[in-house]
């Protein structure tokens, strides 16, 4: 059984693409970017686990979920069960003709042929074919095939960034969903989280020390990678997970300044000054890829005062943005 009819296509990030391709399903209309910042999706998350010793993120850990929230669109999501108790609901929504987000590691999808443990990455399960699973994954131009038995070890996989995967998946409720919810109200709602995100001093956050305070404490931390046993892979790892890992460029900040960009409540320069951000944490992934190949202390000094600016620009940015939404 699969979903013959879903409008699957490529994008930029594993999260938002799919949540648009979900979108053009069910005729809400809605762009990668706009998905991407309904779901506050921008954040960052700086912690000592994952594939290097030390690893960064640009996005939140709830951009997915986030997106139903925020616009009020029924949904369901499990996450924890038993691979069968897991398989057996998600076919049960597939049968009923509802495609099912999961989230896995990449190791496992045998179709990109990689030897990194990388995930929560996000994908769309349309069913099933014989003893394959049909997949919409947003970095290939075609929906891609592979063994059951290896999406339960995807699903399942040990290897998460920050802990085991455990069988998540979401999916809409009802034949009909659409969102309850004004695009204009949805997107001051996500705007204040993503803002309050970035803002708030969590040491103890999903993903790590999260938003500018993460900034800030990787930018303190990096003239001493260079004790890491793994330097030029961490270096080379940050370097990707801001420029080339699903980010859209700039560590997701591309994507959200073209979120606000769309916004008419907010003034332009709000975009304009997110661009330029992302332009910042592009010079930055830069130097870091620099310091994987040649690893010195110089070189992981210089990546310390680019990242400290950055953490300046982004407090900056969201207290402005925070204000100017909660005063409208």
């Amino acid at each position: 059984m699969s979903i013959a009819d879903y409008p699957h296509r490529p994008g930029a990030h594993c999260g938002s693409a799919s949540l648009r391709n979900l979108a053009a399903r069910y005729g809400w209309g809605f762009d990668e970017p706009l998905c991407f910042g309904l779901g506050a999706g921008i954040g960052f998350g700086y912690y000592e686990a994952g594939p290097a010793s030390r690893t960064i993120m640009g996005r939140t850990s709830w951009l997915e979920s986030s997106f139903f929230d925020t616009l009020a669109i029924p949904f369901a999501e499990e996450d924890g069960s038993d691979w069968e108790t897991a398989w057996e609901a998600v076919n049960a929504r597939i049968v009923g003709g509802t495609p099912v987000v999961l989230f896995a590691d990449l190791y496992y999808l045998d179709y990109y042929g990689t030897d990194t443990h990388f995930g929560p990455h996000t994908l769309v399960c349309l069913g099933t074919e014989g003893d394959d699973v049909l997949l919409s994954d947003s970095e290939f131009e075609t929906v891609q095939r592979l063994p059951i038995d290896r999406l339960r070890q995807a699903w399942g996989s040990e290897h998460g960034f920050v802990g085991p995967l455990s069988n998540r998946w979401l999916a809409v409720d009802g034949e009909r969903p659409s969102p309850n919810a004004s695009i204009e109200s949805a997107a001051r709602a996500a705007i204040v989280r993503a803002s309050e995100g970035m803002l708030t001093d969590d040491e103890s956050g999903a993903w790590g020390t999260q938003g500018v305070a993460g900034i800030r404490r990787f930018a303190r931390e990096l003239p001493g990678w260079t004790e890491l046993n793994d330097v030029s892979w961490s270096a080379r790892f940050a370097y990707q997970n801001i420029e080339r890992r699903g980010t859209g460029g700039g560590a997701f900040r591309r994507l959200y300044a073209d979120f606000l960009a769309q916004l008419d409540f907010l003034d332009d320069s709000f975009a304009d000054r997110t661009r330029a951000i992302a332009d910042d944490w592009s010079a930055l992934g830069e130097t870091l890829r620099a310091a994987s190949e040649t690893p010195t202390t110089e070189i992981f000094e210089r990546a310390n005062e680019q990242a400290a600016i950055i953490a300046d620009r982004e407090e900056g940015l969201f207290v402005d943005l925070r204000r100017e939404v909660r005063e409208d």
